[in-house]
């Protein structure tokens, strides 16, 4: 068994409340458990139990959603990699542990593995492929799309919907 964490389906014993908790923090991460609370009808505890075992159990994550060209990061560029499927999970742990990138996923379809970088300059990009990504033993071939603007980032996908 590969000791790489994955993203899976939500456990079966997800029920109609914890969708609602779900869908209040996708909206805004900031709202308060007893504004849940008030507009579920139920008390704080039970918010805060349960969103507890959310995070626990890999469920939700409860984050601050950045802007990677307002913050000094203009270069995010996306990769889409051909592996050997053989060194797959080995590739996603080096992967992984660049600290430059910052989403990876397989895929089907034309690319194998589907990765986000984020650097502060092409020329740290270029280091980035240079010295870590080129490095790893697996890797076929990567095609790149270096962003320009990012018009829409949310994660308000509608869960339990």
């Amino acid at each position: 068994m590969s000791s790489i964490k994955k993203v899976e389906e939500a456990p079966p014993n997800l029920d109609d409340l914890d969708f609602e908790i779900i869908k209040r923090l996708q909206t805004d991460g900031r709202t308060s458990y007893t504004e849940i609370s008030e507009e579920l009808g139920i008390t704080v505890g039970t918010v805060r139990n349960r969103v507890q075992r959310l995070i626990e159990n890999e469920v939700l994550k409860i984050v601050g959603v950045v802007n990677p060209f307002k913050t000094g990061s203009p270069s995010v560029t996306i990769f889409g990699m051909k592996v050997r499927l053989n060194c797959l999970d080995n590739i996603i742990k080096k992967l992984v542990a660049i600290p430059e990138v910052r989403f990876v996923a397989a895929a089907t379809g034309v690319y194998d593995l589907y990765v986000e970088v984020i650097t502060s300059s092409n020329e740290e990009l270029y280091r980035v492929i240079k010295n870590k990504i080129s490095q790893i033993d697996g890797i076929e071939s990567i095609d790149s799309s270096l962003l320009l603007e990012i018009y829409k980032q949310t994660y308000d996908w509608g869960v339990g919907s």
